[in-house]
């Protein structure tokens, strides 16, 4: 049943009288509205951006791990082409010979430890040597990370592959000046050698092998090779 025209004429002098509640009313159902619509878009927009965010977390992890591997790939290559150069190079190796005694002098024999330095190259190529140093010095703790006494001889020659080539002599007994304080253990002999050299495979390069050799509580027994503080360069 439709409403009689009374009841209809009576909404509208409702309306007129409470138009300005009305529209307070409508006003507010408005902003909720605009409100819960807004929320909407901000939560759609906050998906978009979070499916953005981790789109280009992955995209970085992608560009990280294409970057690691150029890296990984170059410095193999690099440690390649090294290996290379130094199965190449020369490499010089110190070893205590014996002295080389000429058979027509009588030398009296002391007993304490004596031999000839000498180095070798080890290496495929020829080797430049520069220079030879050695050092001896005695210490009663921490053993120097130079030579404190030494004698550098230069020598500018040319060292072929397999070939050796003794440096000098050396005797205990005139080689440490307190040698009498290593026999008692106050002390420690130390003789360090140093050669530094150059090979054919890469002239710019200044190589060095180091050895130390240590006297402890004798000059007569070979002294011990300390590895720790050898050096190949």
């Amino acid at each position: 049943m439709c409403p009689d025209l009374w009841t209809i004429f009576d909404l509208f002098g409702w309306l007129r009288t409470n138009e300005q509640s009305v529209a307070i009313w409508l006003e507010g159902i408005a902003l909720v509205a605009i409100f819960i619509l807004e929320l909407v878009e901000y939560r759609r927009q906050g998906r978009d951006k979070k499916e953005q965010h981790e789109e280009w977390v992955k995209q970085m992890a992608v560009m990280q791990s294409q970057a690691d591997a150029a890296k990984a790939s170059a410095e193999a290559a690099k440690l390649g082409a090294q290996a290379v150069l130094n199965s190449e190079r020369a490499w010089i190796e110190i070893i205590l010979g014996p002295v080389e005694r000429d058979p027509l002098e009588e030398e009296e024999d002391t007993g304490l430890f004596e031999c000839s330095i000498q180095i070798e190259n080890k290496g495929k190529t020829i080797a430049y040597i520069e220079s030879v140093q050695v050092g001896e010095d005695t210490t009663t703790g921490i053993i120097p990370e130079e030579p404190v006494k030494s004698f550098t001889q230069s020598f500018h020659s040319l060292l072929g592959s397999g070939q050796k080539q003794t440096v000098r002599d050396f005797k205990a007994d005139t080689g440490f000046s307190d040698g009498q304080d290593i026999v008692n253990g106050t002390s420690i002999g130390i003789l360090r050698i140093i050669v530094k050299y150059r090979d054919i495979v890469d002239a710019s390069i200044l190589h060095q092998t180091s050895a130390v050799y240590l006297f402890k509580k004798s000059l007569e027994n070979d002294p011990e090779r300390i590895s720790t503080l050898s050096d190949y360069r």
